[in-house]
């Protein structure tokens, strides 16, 4: 079984759901006590998090830096636990030359919702996410129209996004958020492009199909960790 490695802390309670998914996936495709071989370097998020808003232009330097870093330690593969940086991974990635696969969050999931057949989707993440258009460009490319929430309801996704992200969860955000998504019944599918979001929406409050952008890269990744040489 090859190495995953895992670029996370970008939040940590969503790193968490990587580990967690991998080990289940593994162990279901192998049975026994399998788990996955998983590499996770967990990094400071705090410098990169404090230029989001100003200072962009800082980012791409800063996350290179830590992939370099990862690098070293080998791992077979590599996953960026975090939607919002692959805006900065994109702008980077050529320069590093990474001789690894890097299971990408945008393109992963475009895939999946083209596999599945959706034509119109709603873009759900950070507000950086949402308003900055990287994202819903991978869907784009792929003839998939993206609807992005109106302002108030990507305010409300923001502000719950922000209190998960630093391990709280309560479980009124799940009905805040049903409420929200009862405005968009008109797209077919909904693209979780943040990592916190899974902790609170799910097949109870969603009344669309998920495409959940840490499934896309985790079955990827132990699809390639489990090939045969």
């Amino acid at each position: 079984m090859k190495t995953i490695g895992l670029l996370g802390g970008t939040s940590w309670p969503s790193t968490v759901l990587y580990y967690e998914y991998l080990n289940r996936a593994v162990q279901t495709k192998l049975g026994g006590f399998h788990s996955a071989r998983i590499l996770l370097y967990s990094m400071d998020y705090q410098e990169i998090k404090s230029h989001y808003h100003a200072g962009w232009d800082q980012i791409p330097a800063l996350l290179a830096k830590e992939i370099n870093y990862f690098l070293e330690k080998k791992p077979d593969c590599l996953i960026l636990c975090n939607n919002t940086l692959h805006r900065a991974f994109d702008e980077i990635k050529d320069s590093l030359r990474i001789q690894i696969p890097v299971f990408h969050a945008g393109h992963l999931a475009a895939v999946a919702a083209t596999r599945d057949g959706h034509k119109k989707v709603l873009l759900l993440g950070t507000a950086f996410t949402m308003e900055d258009g990287f994202f819903a460009n991978y869907f784009h490319q792929k003839n998939i129209e993206v609807v992005v929430p109106n302002e108030q309801d990507r305010k409300t996704i923001q502000s719950i996004q922000s209190v998960v992200a630093q391990g709280t969860v309560d479980p009124q955000h799940e009905e805040i958020l049903k409420i929200v998504l009862a405005n968009y019944i008109h797209v077919d599918a909904i693209i979780l492009a943040c990592t916190e979001l899974p902790l609170v929406i799910n097949e109870r409050n969603s009344p669309k199909p998920l495409i959940n952008t840490i499934h896309c890269q985790c079955e990827a990744a132990v699809e390639f960790a489990l090939k045969a040489p």
